[in-house]
């Protein structure tokens, strides 16, 4: 039998082992065929199946939105300037401001304010801090009063002096004036917005005296 033969036959063999046998060899596993003499020795090499290979899918993710900052600590703050404060009640004449005090009756002494009955009747003492500067004011003059933030204007129209009969009454001209008439602005027969008054004539001494100035003003 010639060498080929020997070869083929003993491939055949080594095959059907394979096939009965359930294992497979790994892939360091090698089949030696030598031949009966010996003279050719024959390795195959059983090249192993390619190992399965997993597959994992990835999803890439969208990178995330970044959220715009917040703008509201960035925002220009608003200051809102202090408002001026409300000129205090007042009264300003003949280059004099004066405090004004709301009283609710023509009893109470102005000490050294001015104060005010009613809607239209200002009195004070005639003394130089206070009322005295009446004296100097004439028809025609101006001044202004504030009151709760609200200044007004006023310009005298008439000034008349009264005889002083008691708390409650006066005289012009021999005629008896009740003071409620002269608290009400009116002289003459004509109504007035405001009518100021202090004392004038002979003193007491008792931070009274004999007469009363009094001027009338229209708002202006």
């Amino acid at each position: 039998m010639s060498v080929f033969k020997k070869i083929l036959i003993l491939l055949l063999s080594s095959f059907v082992g394979i096939i009965a046998n359930p294992e497979l060899p790994f892939a360091s596993d090698t089949v030696a065929v030598t031949g009966i003499t010996g003279e050719v020795e024959t390795v195959i090499e059983i090249a192993p199946e390619p190992a399965e290979v997993e597959t994992v899918l990835y999803v890439a993710k969208p990178a995330p939105t970044p959220t715009p900052a917040s703008t509201s600590a960035l925002a220009p703050v608003s200051v809102q300037p202090n408002p001026a404060p409300a000129p205090m009640n007042q009264i300003s004449i003949a280059g004099r401001t004066l405090s004004l005090v709301h009283v609710d009756s023509t009893a109470v002494d102005a000490g050294n304010h001015v104060n005010k009955y009613g809607e239209k009747f200002l009195y004070g003492h005639n003394s130089a801090g206070v009322f005295g500067v009446l004296y100097n004011v004439g028809v025609g003059e101006a001044f202004s009063v504030a009151e709760n933030g609200v200044t007004r204007n006023y310009r005298v129209q008439a000034v008349a002096i009264y005889e002083k009969v008691d708390d409650y009454t006066l005289k012009l001209n021999g005629q008896t004036i009740k003071m409620a008439v002269v608290a009400r602005a009116r002289y003459s027969g004509v109504n007035y917005d405001l009518s100021l008054m202090t004392c004038y004539g002979t003193s007491y001494g008792n931070g009274d005296a004999s007469h009363r100035l009094v001027l009338f003003a229209s708002a202006i």
